[in-house]
């Protein structure tokens, strides 16, 4: 029987009743480990009601599983029950430990792994990344026994040792001798699938061995695992020409995903291997003109900075705070680019150097030309700023790992932002536009998840209708007029580049805006973002971190601000309502 029924069923009045209630409300929803925030979905919805979540538990019924999880012998419940009372009491870290420890005794067989095993297993790994260090042993006990599953696999594993490989991405960092086993396991297994014709699957496992090749630097192996892929498309699109149901258009797909496969391919690679000629009759079967993509760039890269202190502090500075504090403390966790600074840094490079003179180009990651400069003597201001936005790039690098993300990880471990306090935060700041406050909560909530691609999604288009609101309310004409009196927006790139904006917003904030959202030797997020043009790894670059981390600036800090007592101080009241590049706005708990 179902615990609703045997609840039903007991004595009213009862202990027995009150303990399959709260049972019932513990364990009639869905675990989705993906949602830090609501981990916990309900399995019905209907008619604006929805049946139970362990939200709709109250204390004593609470007080009630604390006293019933010691009886309890069914795993996956006395999993739940950890999970929840922890969730009620987050510093309660010895039932954290319980729920991680027994999420992931969940069996790694593939029927347990389709049925419970695999949200179990996320959750675990999510419940113990978010501790931090003081998890790391459980963390590493979890990639050990990941790792020791897979190596043991086989090929009627089918996609699950897939999922294991990702969900082991996301533990304790490995030896490279342990990352090669697990590039060496998966070609192998791949190798197996393609000889059972089962060609999807043996895709999926080149494409995990490719991760784990790239993570030892072993290019030559991420080609020769392309290539498998490739061979696997075109093998495919031939099967299905030559099927009797005639699946042209299926064909035309698989011949398609050939060429992209072989297009990820260095062109020095491809000519070497004859991939070339290969390419020009894959385009020929598809009457497909599009052209070569640009051979692959020399990566230029530095020795590693350690950044242990700032991540240190960090986390010290924005815990135990309440909601609204962390998130300010989060906000003002890094400061803004110095201008003034930045200027003189690039002006002082460009002294005695012939670099400007000789021109550059900048190209996107999908080979177009997007930014060029000839050099000449009197673009020299234009060099100077693109210098400026590309050490920008650099430190956002820094400033997301080393300040942002540990901020992150401490603020949304102690705190549970659900989307009805985000909601109040946007009404009640002073930047966000009324009647967009509603996406503006769910941008804020996607990062505060970790999802930042769809925070980038939602927000990146959101910027231009709070800069203009912001212009607006201090008088500035934002319309542009054309030749026959039709008015029509400013668009951002023209509004970020106004006087007023900068007086308004402070240089700082504008300059990276700027920088992040619409110059073209930058992410260019605000271009890509509105034509489709932003791809999974810019979705989930620093770039998109970053520029979440500065919505979440301009609508918290406001906000604050407006909460705090005023001050005599003539540089506390400022003209921009976001942090300057002096860090002028004090972080709660600095």
């Amino acid at each position: 029987m179902r615990i609703a029924d045997l609840a039903k069923a007991a004595p009213a009045d009862s202990l027995q009743r009150a303990v399959l209630i709260a049972l019932h409300l513990a364990t009639s929803s869905m675990l989705r480990p993906e949602d830090w925030d609501e981990p916990f979905k309900p399995m019905m919805v209907w008619d604006g009601k929805r049946s139970a979540l362990p939200d709709d538990l109250d204390e004593a019924q609470l007080d009630l599983l604390r006293r019933t999880l010691p009886l309890v012998e069914q795993r996956p419940m006395r999993a739940r029950l950890a999970d929840i009372l922890w969730m009620a009491d987050r510093s309660d870290h010895a039932m954290l430990g319980l729920a991680i420890d027994t999420y992931r005794a969940a069996s790694l067989d593939p029927d347990e792994w389709h049925r419970n095993g695999h949200a179990e297993w996320q959750r675990a790994i999510e419940l113990a990344r978010r501790r931090g260090r003081a998890e790391l042993a459980r963390l590493q006990e979890i990639s050990a026994a990941l790792h020791a599953r897979i190596l043991s696999g086989d090929r009627s594993d089918g996609f699950v040792l897939c999922d294991m490989s990702d969900m082991l991405k996301r533990c304790a960092s490995m030896d490279p001798p342990e990352r090669t086993a697990l590039a060496a396991k998966f070609v192998e297994l791949a190798a197996a699938a393609a000889d059972d014709d089962k060609a999807r699957l043996a895709r999926h496992l080149e494409r995990a061995a490719q991760q784990w090749l790239a993570s030892v630097d072993d290019q030559q192996g991420v080609h020769a695992s392309l290539e498998r892929v490739a061979d696997l498309y075109v093998a495919e699109a031939d099967e299905r020409l030559a099927s009797d149901s005639g699946a042209a258009i299926a064909a035309d797909h698989f011949l398609e995903k050939a060429i992209a496969t072989l297009r990820t391919l260095p062109r020095s690679y491809r000519i070497e291997h004859g991939h070339d000629h290969r390419l020009r009759e894959l385009r020929q079967r598809l009457e497909d003109s599009r052209e070569l993509a640009l051979e692959s760039m020399m990566r230029i890269s530095t020795g590693p900075i350690d950044l242990t202190e700032a991540v240190i502090e960090t986390r010290r500075r924005v815990s135990g705070l309440a909601e609204l504090e962390a998130l300010v403390a989060m906000a003002t966790i890094y400061p803004l680019t110095d201008v003034a600074r930045a200027r003189a840094h690039a002006e002082e490079l460009a002294e005695g150097s012939l670099r400007h003179l000789l021109g550059n180009v900048t190209y996107s990651s999908d080979g177009r030309k997007v930014a060029s400069s000839d050099g000449a003597v009197d673009h020299a201001e234009a060099a100077i700023q693109s210098d400026m936005s590309r050490t920008l790039q650099i430190s956002t690098g820094i400033a997301v790992t080393g300040f942002i993300i540990p901020a992150h990880e401490v603020v949304t471990f102690e705190h549970r932002y659900n989307f009805g306090f985000l909601q109040r935060v946007c009404a009640e700041s002073p930047l966000v536009p009324s009647g967009h406050e509603d996406l503006w909560a769910r941008g804020l909530r996607h990062g505060l998840n970790g999802d930042f691609a769809s925070a980038a999604a939602v927000l990146v288009p959101q910027i231009e209708q709070l800069i203009r609101g912001v212009l607006k309310r201090r008088g500035v004409h934002t319309l542009f007029v054309d030749a026959y009196g039709v008015e029509s927006e400013k668009s951002l790139p023209s509004l970020l580049s106004m006087p007023e904006t900068a007086q308004i917003l402070g240089e700082s904030l504008q300059f990276e805006l700027q920088a992040m959202l619409v110059e073209q030797n930058g992410p260019n997020l605000r271009h890509n973002a509105a034509h489709g043009l932003l791809d999974d790894a810019q979705a989930w670059s620093a770039s998109s971190v970053y520029v979440w981390w500065l919505c979440l600036k301009l609508v918290v800090v406001p906000l604050w601000n407006m909460t705090q007592p005023a001050k005599d101080e003539a540089s506390d009241v400022g003209d921009s309502p976001a942090t300057s590049g002096s860090g002028s706005d004090t972080p709660p708990g600095s």
